[in-house]
């Protein structure tokens, strides 16, 4: 049986983040699927890395497989819906299978939009595994834990399937079957080329604006795999790749302090002579930490800051302040690794049921926050991006009670992107304000990027086809 694992396509390629790294995820399906077994002809295609939907659709095709499982996020729904919609015509008997956290949201859009057979809801690899496994022996489907599927015209939703909990017992992402190399890493890099782990699941806290749908549904909300699992994997990676530089692309690494001081501890104790860097929280930083993640070879740590103001953070449930910040900014600079601030425009949140949000004074006052830890040298890069209402957050159902969500825009997924576009009509804030909000902190983030002295400049070429994306919209 030949098994298609498809990273879908957006319509359109605005950000660069699916681009840089490989799709972990059906890299983890496909890893799991192929364990203790020959029985299926795996083929994985990442539509990230394709020219556009028809040049998906041909690959696909060419494998002519008889099962194809899409997983995609909001962004890419549209496109993956085009590919699917595609495939069926020229190959109808193709059992089609959608996940990831888009599905997992509106599985009816797969089903009834698109006309995939199943969607798999949730967290992946026993699902779809078992999914498969029954297709391969013509067995009935219909009972399984964790899927959706039309039944006499209507949606069926299954039971969920309990999260896996030990994940130490998944096996490391089948990476074989794409080139890595060919993806060029983060741009902010030590060494030429760099690539990604993941060493956790989820996180612990409840921001307004977050969506993690897959592995959120069930608790726990945050699982981490073992401090000597992880090692083994970068370990292995190393001798295979000839790679030095890793990017741990878990949500965040200190939602739990003892075990992200283990996971140091356990680099430093096997010698790895690595460069690696890391998603934080403001929360959980020690100076025992960051000296810790210097021995071991961490660099730069990524804080999700957001906002630079304490009634924001209190609104959007962050649950941090100015303070904290600061303290986790300095805390890292004072041990010597480089600070990366995540920083959000004009959030947006209830109080007692009235809409509340930042304006274009209160969202440049986070970049003369920003600025202000700049001069005191806590802070060197920082990113910028729009406050998105992406489906499964709190901010979503927010948005839409309050009917700040363009119409034209719901539905047209391609455009969700937290780079480029505003999807939010906010009382009182023009196009004028937020373009205006938007290019001060992209300049301001150019700026410190070109001081970083981090830059990569194999990194262009993906910048390269977004500045030209963004001039081909401009021209229409």
């Amino acid at each position: 049986m030949k098994i298609l694992l498809l990273n879908a396509p957006p319509l359109r390629k605005y950000g660069v983040v699916g681009q840089i790294y490989p799709p972990l995820g059906i890299l983890y399906l496909a890893a799991y699927l192929r364990q203790g077994t020959s029985r299926f002809e795996i083929k994985v295609v990442d539509g990230y890395q394709e020219k556009n939907i028809e040049q998906t659709v041909k690959k696909i095709l060419s494998f002519s497989p008889d099962i194809i499982g899409l997983s995609f996020t909001t962004q890419a729904a549209t496109g993956a819906y085009e590919v699917i919609r595609e495939v069926k015509k020229r190959l109808p008997g193709v059992f089609v299978v959608t996940g990831g956290p888009h599905p997992t949201i509106y599985p009816e859009e797969s089903i009834f939009q698109a006309g995939a057979d199943t969607v798999v809801v949730g967290e992946g690899e026993e699902t779809f595994s078992e999914l498969v496994n029954r297709l391969a022996t013509n067995l009935d489907y219909g009972d399984i834990k964790g899927i959706a599927f039309r039944q006499d015209g209507r949606l069926q939703v299954n039971e969920p399937r309990p999260l896996i909990q030990d994940l130490d017992n998944i096996p490391f992402p089948a990476r074989d079957l794409l080139d890595i190399r060919t993806y060029p890493g983060y741009h902010y890099k030590k060494s030429a080329w760099d690539t990604s782990y993941l060493s956790g699941r989820g996180c612990p806290y409840n921001c307004t604006y977050c969506s993690n749908p897959v592995w959120k549904m069930q608790k726990p909300y945050l699982r981490l795999r073992s401090p000597e699992n992880i090692a083994s994997e970068v370990e292995s990676l190393k001798a295979t790749y000839r790679v030095r530089e890793f990017y741990d692309q878990t949500d965040l690494f200190n939602g739990n302090l003892n075990w992200a001081k283990q996971v140091c501890d356990e680099f430093i104790r096997r010698r790895l002579d690595i460069f690696w860097k890391v998603q934080m929280t403001v929360r959980n930083i020690d100076d025992e930490l960051a000296r810790k993640m210097v021995e071991s070879g961490c660099w730069l740590g990524l804080l999700g800051i957001e906002t630079g103001n304490d009634a924001t953070s209190r609104g959007i449930n962050k649950r941090t302040t100015r303070q904290d910040a600061e303290r986790a900014l300095c805390t890292l600079k004072r041990n010597g690794l480089k600070t990366f601030g995540l920083f959000m425009a004009f959030n947006v949140w209830e109080e007692d049921g009235r809409l509340k949000y930042e304006d274009r004074q209160a969202t440049l006052a986070t970049l003369d926050f920003a600025r202000e830890m700049v001069r005191k040298g806590c802070l060197d890069i920082i990113s910028w991006s729009l406050t998105t209402p992406y489906p499964g957050s709190a901010l979503f159902e927010i948005a839409r009670r309050h009917k700040l969500i363009d119409p034209e825009a719901e539905g047209k997924w391609e455009r969700w992107d937290s780079s480029e576009n505003f999807l939010m009509k906010l009382p009182g804030v023009s196009q004028e304000d937020w373009e205006l909000v938007k290019r001060k902190g992209k300049m301001l983030q150019a700026k410190l990027l070109l001081r970083s002295g981090t830059f990569s400049f194999r990194s262009l070429p993906v910048y390269g086809r977004k500045a030209w994306n963004l001039v081909k919209r401009l021209l229409k």
